[in-house]
Parts: structure tokens; sequence; C-alpha cells
């Protein structure tokens, strides 16, 4: 049994995952942050008011600068990194010329002098390399030979890892600098050190004041606060109330008694400046419900398998588990519309389609993940990829299991994927006695990539219930492409083309998975784009749906590719 507690909340931001690297700290004494912490969970635009600002990772596009980019075409050097200068030309990691352009440059900052970036040459992602003149962008460019439409935009297409060269004017005087183009994350996938704690964010308005209180609606993360179970008052009421949502910016904060629920009428909410002086009063959210108290984590329980042999083969079933929710997640997105639809439904169709084939991808980099730990606990020089399917799932009840199922979205068939992704109950239930194990015989990074297969679990459970709640007011014969469909017969040509490209991309993966990491990636990154467009999967399934079919996916013969049984 783990005394590890975090299963659900772990580090992901940058200043939990250092502390909790730090060895005076012990092992991961900090609780970390859930899995809508991380960016790939954020809203992701550039535009100020929300809960990042993307434009910020560009600011340290260059090693040791810091930058501000100004309206189209301005490229201004606020701040050089000295100490690392220094210390990466005492390692003879830094030229000495560069390491005096550095210097000369950080000695003028401080005294008002402003040093622009006046041209750039480096590769710009699909545009190539190219030498820009800063000064001559800011105006959208069509073409093949086109320029980026701005500064910001040039920046953010410099391939990582590439040699840039800038070239620097103060006054009559100009120099120049060479380097890579700096990465934005570092081997765990935390934000690079470079990057201070907050930094992403420092640009924004106030999202803590009355900024968020109405913008024509909420305008933030669905992942943030916003409707959460009320604070557990001591002693904690008999009460069924305490399980119901209620609105969290109500004004009235008091524990007792229980606030009114989120769905009686339109909720009394803080005004605009109220919120200015009373935003403290705001709770903290975690696993949805407010907190009066430290937040204090549950105990992980779980069962480790008996033997080293025993993980092997559980972790091999696991990734065939992976397979085969993919495969009924993407037969139900299929089976919705995505054209005739009524207006009243548009939204809500379009996002349970958007929302399950998102959710299947993110359980491709689940398989990815397990395929990972199974190659680090054994031979990695004959390493076999785990990408067999399995033949049966795990179902809600404990050691029971069930067979995979090709089905439409109805409310039944969305109720099965809650129930699959339900915390500790039934994939996660595997995993669980997996983690166990791998704090027996793996190593820590084995045990955080398998956390963050649980974490992304949860946010998978959440997700189904959003997709419940936007198609429970409809009809299921006004959202399905059809009421009864069914697998295509045999020798149907679009499903036969959607088999050979999903062959196709076990092949890529197995290939990847087999050479392993960076000598895979190109396989790897390949399978990815075999997904996508109309000459991938994503292509060849839409095909069979139009047709009016389901989207099914046959078992193979392969060995390589064969029906895994549960063990």
């Amino acid at each position: 049994m783990s005394e590890q507690n975090p299963l659900k909340i772990i580090p992901r931001n940058v200043a939990a995952l250092r502390r909790g690297q730090q060895p005076q700290d012990g092992a991961r004494l900090v609780t970390g942050n859930p899995v809508s912490a991380r960016l790939e969970s954020g809203v992701g635009n550039c535009f100020p008011g929300l809960e990042c600002d993307i434009r910020n990772l560009e600011r340290r596009f260059f090693p040791f600068l810091e930058v501000d980019i100004l309206r189209g075409a301005l490229i201004r050097v606020t701040a050089v990194d000295t100490a690392g200068v220094e210390s990466a030309a005492a390692a003879s990691q830094l030229a000495a010329a560069a390491a005096d352009v550095y210097r000369q440059i950080g000695n003028d900052l401080p005294n008002g002098t402003d040093w622009i970036v006046v041209r750039i040459r480096g590769t710009f992602g699909p545009l190539g390399v190219r030498d820009l003149v800063v000064n001559d962008l800011g105006s959208p460019g069509t073409g093949p030979d086109r320029v980026p439409d701005d500064a910001w935009t040039a920046v953010r297409l410099l391939t990582e890892g590439t040699e840039v060269r800038l070239t620097l004017r103060s006054d009559n005087t100009t120099l120049t600098l060479a380097g890579n183009r700096a990465p934005y994350l570092d081997d765990n996938g935390a934000l690079a050190k470079m990057f201070m704690p907050g930094e992403l964010t420092q640009s924004l308005c106030s999202p803590w004041t009355h900024d968020f209180r109405d913008c024509g609606c909420y305008y933030w993360a669905s992942n943030h606060p916003d409707i959460v179970l009320p604070a557990l008052p001591l002693p904690t009421p008999d009460d069924p109330d305490i399980n119901t949502s209620v609105p969290w910016q109500r004004p009235d904060r008091a524990l007792m008694p229980l606030p009114a629920p989120a769905d009686a009428g339109t909720p009394a909410q803080m005004e605009h400046y109220e919120i200015n002086t009373a935003w403290q009063s705001l709770n903290f959210v975690a696993e949805g419900r407010e907190l009066i108290r430290p937040y204090e984590p549950g105990e992980f329980e779980a069962t480790p398998f008996a033997t080293r042999d025993e993980l092997i083969l559980n972790l091999r079933y696991a990734a065939g588990v992976e397979l085969a929710v993919i495969h009924e997640y993407l037969t139900a997105a299929y089976s919705l519309k995505v054209t005739g639809l009524p207006a009243a439904l548009v939204e809500d169709v379009i996002a349970s389609r958007f929302e399950l084939i998102r959710v299947a991808a993110s359980e491709m980099r689940h398989l990815r993940a397990v395929n990972d730990v199974l190659r680090g606990l054994g031979d990695t020089q004959n390493f076999v990829p785990a990408l067999r399917v399995a033949a049966r799932i795990p179902a809600t009840q404990p050691g029971a299991f069930r067979d995979v199922l090709a089905r439409p979205a109805t409310p039944e068939v969305i109720q099965d994927f809650i129930e699959i992704e339900r915390p500790s109950i039934s994939v996660d239930g595997l995993y669980s006695r997996i983690l166990a194990s791998l704090e027996r015989e793996g190593t820590d990074e084995m045990e955080q990539t398998i956390r963050s297969v649980m974490a992304e679990g949860e946010n998978h459970f959440e997700t189904f219930k959003f997709i419940q709640e936007w198609l429970s007011p409809h009809d299921p014969d006004d959202y399905l492409r059809a009421p009864d469909l069914t697998a295509p017969p045999p020798g149907n040509v679009p499903h036969a083309t959607l088999q050979q490209r999903y062959r196709e991309l076990l092949e890529r993966l197995f290939a990847g998975y087999s050479r392993g990491i960076p000598a895979g990636a190109a396989d790897i990154n390949a399978a990815r784009n075999a997904m996508l467009g109309n000459a991938g999967i994503d292509g060849a399934a839409e095909a069979v749906a139009a047709a009016g079919f389901l989207v099914v996916f046959d078992r193979l013969s392969d060995p390589r590719f064969a029906p895994v049984s549960n063990p």
C-alpha cells in the first residue's frame, strides 16, 4: 500500500514541480495541480483577459535575452541574463565575442539605451529559411513567398532548436548574435527554467477582480470555478443538498443555511466592483468543492501485482484497453450528425463530437505513455510494443469485464463512457494497481507518467458528463446520423479504406515504439499525421459515416495487433 497521496492532483506548474524536485523537500511533498492546470488545458489564444497570455512565451525566444514585441514590427530587448552569460562563457559554451555582445547590451539597458532587433534570419516553420527585416513586417501576406504577418508571428514560427541570427541596433551601433531558438519546455514537460513563476499571466488584466464578473458571458475557461459544490461545514450536516451545485460568485458567503442551488432561477452574484473588495471571500475549489480548510488529499490505496511479470502483463493489457476505448469513442463521435441539424442542436452536437474525438486523441497519448513505461521495465534493445487491442475491457463492477462494442452515441452509451472513466472504478482501477506496483518496481518518472494518465482519466470522466448534459435535452433521432446505425456490409469500399489506413497507422506506431525516442520520432509523428485530414483516419471514417454506417475497426489477425485477453 502506498502512502503517497495525490492521485488526481499532481505537480504540473513550474513552481510546484521545481519544489517537488528539491532533495530537502522529500518525495512529492507538493500536492500540485489538477489536469486543468496543464498547458494543453488553456484557452490557447493570445488575447489578454483569459487565464494565460501565450505571447509571453516569445519574450524569451533567444538565449539569454528577454524582449518585448510591440505593435506589428518592433522587438525591443528589455533584459539580459548576465549570470547565464557568464556561466556559459566560463564553461566554454559561449564564444567570447558573443559574451562581449551580451555584456554590452546588458550594460547599456540600465542607462536607458534601447536595443532593437532589426533583422532576424532563421527557419520560420513552413515558410522555410528567411532573412527578415522586422520593420517590413506588419501586414498580411499571401502566396508561397509570403512573410509572417507581424513580428510576433515571425518569432512564433521560428523552429525550436534551429539557428537564429539577430541583428540589433542602438542609435548608430549595430551588433549581431547567433544562437538556437530556445525551447519552452524542459524534459519533464514543465516550463523551462528561464520562465519565472507567474510569467504567463503577468501581462493580463485582473482576473481575480471585476474583470471576469461579466464579459457578455462567463468568458473564462470551463475548467475554472463557476458552479461548484458548497463547502463542508463542521460538523458536516446530514443534508443531501451538500452535494448540490451552487454558484461560486454568490454574495452570501455564509456556510449555513446551505446556499440556493445553481439551477434555482437566476443566481445572485457579486456586483462588478464588489468583487474588488470581497474577492478574498471566494473559496478555493478542488475536486469540484469549495474549501474552507487546507486541502488534504485522500490516501491512495491499491494492491500491487504480485510479480514484475504480472505488472508487465497488466501494462500490456492496459495499452489494449486504451486502443479499445479509442475504437468505442470514435464510433460514437462519427455517429453524430455534422449537417442538417436543427438550430437548437448545432452547438451541443458539434461540441460533443469535438470532445469525443479530443478524448480519443488523449487516449492515444496514454497508449504512448504505457509503452514508454513498458520499454523502461524491459529490454529496450528488443522491445515489442503493446499494440494489441483488448478483447474485453473492465466493467463497472470490480473484477467484471465486458466486450468491446461499436455503438452510436445514444444516452445509454454516453452513460457507459462515464462509467468507463469514473475514477477508481473501471479503467482507473486498473491503473491504481499498476501505480502501486511501479512504486516498488519502477522509477519516479514511470510513477508520474501513470499518475498523469490517471489524472487525465478524471478529465475524461468530467468531459463525458458534460456531453451527457449537452445532449440530454435532445431526441437522439435528431442528432444521430440514423436511429438504427449498423456496421458496414462485407465489401464496403469506404470501410475497407478505413481498415487499410488503420493498419498503416498501427504499423507506423509499431516501428516508432520499437525504436524508441529519438530514433522512432519520425514514425511516431507520421502516425500522428496519418490520423488527420481527408487522406487520414479522419477522412476515411467520415466517408463510412456519411454512407450511413457505424465506424468500426476490424480485429486483426496479425500477432502484433491481434486481440489481447484480460489477465
